[in-house]
C-alpha cells in the first residue's frame, strides 16, 4: 500500500518541478501573441518614425516557365515571391516568452505590403484564382514568419500571366523579352519603398525546371520610378526582366526542312520528259503544299504587321519561285512543240551561248533555202555553160518561179521526179539535153543522174526541214530545262541563306 502511495507522491513532485516543455512553449506563443495583437492595428503602417518609409526587400526566384501565348502576347509563369521589411510594433523579449524566436501568422492579421503585378492579365470569368489576381494578400496565402527583432519574411508560391510583347521577326530563331513589374498599389515612395534582394532573385538551380520549348537566358531585376501626373511622388517598383531563347530544333524538323525540300520538289519538272504531261501538275501539287504549310505558320504567330517573320518570307519566297519554275514550264513546253523555223538570233542564243554553259552541245542543220540557194547557183552555172555553147540563153535560168511539189508531183505508176511537158524543168531538161549532143564538154557537167538528184532533194526538202526545226526546238526545250534546274538550285540556296542569315542567332552558328 506505501509503495504505489510513494510512487504516486514522487511522479507529482517530478511533474511540477519539471513541466512538460511543448506544453509550456506553446503557452508562450499563446501568451505572445495575445500580448502582440491586444491593442495592434494590421492596417497601421509600421514604422518608428511614421515620416520613414518602411523599406521592402523584395526577390523573386523563378521556378518554370508554363507557356508563353505568341498569339495571345502574355506569358503565364511560377515563382517564388520573397518578401522582407521591418515592423516594430510586433517585437518582444525572448526570454519573457520561454525562448521564442519566431511566430507564423496570417497575412490578414499583420501589415503586409501590397505589392502586385502591374502588368498581369487577369480574366475575371476564369476558374482558377492564380489568373484573377495579381499578389498582394488575395494573391499570397502563406503565413509571415516574424523575428523577435520585428523582421517580416513572407514567402509564397504563385502562378502569374502577364503581358509579353511578341517579336516575331526572327521567328523561329527569335529571342524573346518579357517583363514583369512589381509595386505598391496604394503606397507611394514617401510611404513604402523596395529594393531588389538579389540574392533571392533569379532562377536558381535547385527548383528551377527547364521548358521544352523556351532556353531561359538570364533573370534580371532593377528598380524604377514611375512619376503619375495624379500623385506627387514617385511610385518605385521593381522590373523582372526574362530573356528566352527559343528552342528551334522542333521548327527546323517540322516547318522549316519539309518547305526547304518541297520547294525543291519542282524542279523535278524539268528532270521529267515533256511527253509525260505531268510537269505542270507537279508544280501546282507542290504549290498547294507550300500554301498548307504558310496556313499553319500563320495559326500560330500572332497577326503583326509590323514585323513579318524569317519563316513566313522564306514561304512566300518559296510560293514566288514555284509560281516562276511553273512560268518556265509552260514556257519549255511551248518551246518543245513549237514547229515552225526557229529564229536566226534564237538559234544563235541557244546553241553557241547557253548550250556551252550547261554543257550541251548541238550543231544546228541548215535549211532547205540554203540547200536550194547552194543548189540554184550550181544549176544555173551549168546552164550558163549550155547556153553559151548554143548561142541562144542570153543569162541564168530562173527558179524561183519552180513550184517543185507541183511539177515534180510523183504519178500513179510510182514514178517520182517526171516533169510535166509544159514545166521549166521539162524545158530545162530538153535544152540541156539538146546542149550535152552538141557539146562534149558539158557531158562531163550536167547529167540525168544530177537533174534527177536536184529534184529529189528540192521535192523532199520541205520534209527535211520540218525535221530539223522539231529537233532545233526539242534541243532548245533541253537546254532551257538544264538551265532552269541549275537556276533553280542556286536561287534556293541564295534564298534560304539570304533569309535566315538575318537571324542574330544564325549568324553566330557561323560565325
Amino acid at each position: 500500500m506505501k509503495g504505489p502511495l510513494f510512487f504516486c507522491i514522487i511522479l507529482c513532485l517530478y511533474w511540477s518541478l519539471f513541466p512538460v516543455s511543448t506544453g509550456s512553449k506553446e503557452s508562450s506563443q499563446q501568451r505572445l501573441l495575445a500580448h502582440l495583437f491586444a491593442k495592434y492595428d494590421g492596417d497601421g503602417r509600421p514604422s518608428s518614425d511614421r515620416s520613414r518609409a518602411v523599406l521592402v526587400s523584395f526577390g523573386a526566384k523563378l521556378v518554370r516557365i508554363i507557356q508563353l501565348n505568341e498569339r495571345g502576347n502574355t506569358i503565364r509563369s511560377q515563382w517564388w515571391i520573397y518578401q522582407q521589411w521591418m515592423n516594430s510594433d510586433l517585437t518582444w523579449n525572448e526570454a519573457d516568452y520561454n525562448g521564442t524566436k519566431v511566430i507564423h501568422v496570417s497575412p490578414r492579421k499583420v501589415w503586409a505590403p501590397d505589392i502586385i503585378l502591374y502588368n498581369s492579365v487577369r480574366f475575371a470569368d476564369s476558374a482558377d484564382d492564380n489568373d484573377k489576381l495579381g499578389g498582394g494578400t488575395e494573391k499570397y496565402k502563406t503565413k509571415i514568419a516574424i523575428n523577435s527583432n520585428g523582421s517580416c519574411k513572407w514567402m509564397a508560391p504563385a502562378i502569374f500571366q502577364s503581358t509579353c510583347e511578341i517579336n516575331t521577326k526572327y521567328f523561329p530563331f527569335d529571342d524573346q523579352i518579357c517583363t514583369l513589374k512589381f509595386g505598391s498599389w496604394a503606397f507611394d515612395g514617401s510611404e513604402l519603398d523596395v529594393a531588389v534582394d538579389e540574392s533571392e532573385t533569379g532562377a536558381k538551380g535547385d527548383i528551377y525546371r527547364n521548358n521544352t520549348e523556351w532556353d531561359l537566358v538570364k533573370v534580371t531585376a532593377v528598380r524604377i520610378e514611375d512619376i503619375y501626373s495624379c500623385c506627387v511622388h514617385p511610385y518605385p517598383s521593381i522590373i523582372l526582366s526574362l530573356h528566352l531563347s527559343r528552342r528551334y530544333y522542333f521548327y527546323m524538323v517540322n516547318l522549316v526542312v519539309p518547305c526547304s525540300l518541297i520547294a525543291l520538289m519542282v524542279l523535278l519538272s524539268f528532270i521529267l520528259p515533256p511527253e509525260s504531261g505531268e510537269r505542270i501538275g507537279l508544280g501546282i501539287t507542290v504549290l498547294m503544299a507550300m500554301a498548307i504549310f504558310q496556313e499553319l505558320t500563320s495559326a500560330k504567330l500572332p497577326a503583326d504587321s509590323e514585323y513579318i517573320p524569317l519563316l513566313a518570307k522564306y514561304y512566300s519566297s518559296a510560293i514566288f519561285e514555284i509560281g516562276l519554275a511553273l512560268f518556265a514550264t509552260c514556257v519549255i513546253l511551248n518551246f518543245f512543240y513549237q514547229r515552225c523555223e526557229m529564229p536566226g538570233w534564237l538559234k544563235q542564243l541557244m546553241f553557241s551561248f547557253l548550250g556551252p554553259l550547261v554543257r550541251i552541245k548541238y550543231t544546228p542543220q541548215p535549211s532547205n533555202k540554203t540547200r536550194k540557194k547552194n543548189q540554184k547557183g550550181l544549176i544555173e552555172e551549168n546552164f550558163d555553160l549550155a547556153s553559151q555553147s548554143e548561142g541562144s540563153y542570153s543569162g541564168p535560168i530562173e527558179l524561183r518561179k519552180m513550184n517543185v511539189l507541183n511539177d515534180s508531183a510523183c504519178e500513179g505508176n510510182g514514178r517520182c521526179g517526171e516533169a510535166k511537158p509544159s514545166s521549166p524543168v521539162h524545158l530545162i531538161r530538153s535544152r540541156t539535153r539538146s546542149s550535152i549532143r552538141e557539146t562534149p564538154i558539158l557531158n562531163d557537167q550536167v547529167t540525168e543522174k544530177q537533174q534527177g538528184k536536184y529534184v529529189f532533194e528540192a521535192a523532199d526538202g520541205s520534209r527535211a526541214d520540218e525535221i530539223n526545226n522539231i529537233t532545233d526546238w526539242q534541243m532548245a526545250a533541253k537546254i532551257l530545262d538544264r538551265v532552269v534546274l541549275v537556276l533553280g538550285i542556286l536561287i534556293s540556296v541564295a534564298t534560304f541563306l539570304a533569309i535566315f542569315m538575318q537571324a542574330p542567332r544564325v549568324q553566330e552558328m557561323f560565325s
